[in-house]
């Protein structure tokens, strides 16, 4: 049997230590903790990987004691998980790395997690913090959304949004390590499992000075992309109505992958007046630019 790649997964905070805490009194270290366990459970059968935590409870642990834990094991990866907190107008997602070799792990994961939130692409980007700069393996640290934010704290504490961002972070784990997606997310009796999509993945890239890139689908020859982060990038407005995702007010052909709302590029050309470009030589790749 071949060896399983080590991923230590960290709960930000903990105990005494609350973390930030938000305008409604949620503590930061019970999101980590809650994100940390429904990564720990969606890794729990995976051949490739083995998942373990520095707390899987509420307990203190020092900075030291967190990055002593990933350097012993030894672990390949580190991933760090926390919650925001600035200003109440302050949002948005993002990644950060300490070494310019996690650079490209940060990229991957806040590439999935960024479109599962649909908050703010911050992006992935350098930080000084001691977890992700003493560990000697890969290491980053997620900041998913703003929990001193009243609408970012109300999500970061629902259900399916916890769900849907912890299967965006564990796909970009499995992306990075260049692994089968082979897992799927807890489900309540009676429930059908979410599984990895069976469609080819595309990199759509949006032109814009807040630009980013994100994975779209080819589903039967038509391009599907996520659709608030990119149509909010390209000046529509996304909204949400009786199910089905509206651009500036106009129902849409609507598709769920893993618990993300997808529209098709046509759609974005046809009311926005996007420019959408297939690059030929890799038709995987897509280009989205603004109505000029």
């Amino acid at each position: 049997m071949a060896k399983k790649i080590k991923v230590k997964g960290d709960a930000g905070h903990g105990a005494s230590d609350p973390g930030a805490i938000g305008p409604t009194g949620k503590k930061e270290k019970d999101f980590n903790l809650t994100m940390a366990l429904k990564l720990e459970e969606l890794f729990k059968n995976h051949p490739s990987i083995d998942f373990s935590l520095t707390r899987r409870t509420d307990v203190f642990l020092e900075l030291k004691q967190r990055v002593k834990i990933a350097n012993s094991q030894p672990a390949d990866l580190f991933i760090s998980i926390h919650a925001n907190a600035a200003s109440s107008s302050a949002n948005g997602t993002e990644t950060f790395y300490n070494r310019t070799t996690s650079a490209p792990l940060a990229g991957v994961i806040q590439r999935h997690m960024q479109a599962a939130t649909g908050f703010k692409d911050r992006g992935a980007r350098y930080g000084n913090f001691a977890v992700i700069r003493d560990t000697k393996m890969d290491a980053v640290l997620l900041e998913v959304g703003f929990i001193s934010n009243p609408e970012e704290e109300k999500k970061l504490f629902q259900d399916d949004f916890q769900n849907r961002v912890a299967l965006a972070i564990a796909q970009g784990i499995c992306e990075y390590l260049g692994v089968p997606f082979d897992i799927q997310t807890p489900t309540l009796p009676g429930q059908e499992p979410v599984k990895a999509t069976p469609y080819p993945e595309m990199s759509v890239t949006v032109h814009t000075a807040a630009g980013s890139t994100y994975t779209g689908y080819n589903v039967k020859d038509t391009t599907w992309v996520p659709s608030r982060p990119i149509g909010e990038l390209i000046g529509g407005r996304i909204g949400y109505t009786k199910g089905k995702v509206t651009i500036n007010g106009e129902a849409v052909e609507t598709m769920n992958i893993n618990g993300v709302g997808y529209v098709t590029a046509r759609d974005l050309t046809k009311l926005l007046g996007a420019r959408i470009f297939w690059d030929k030589a890799t038709p995987s790749k897509v280009e989205i630019y603004p109505k000029n």
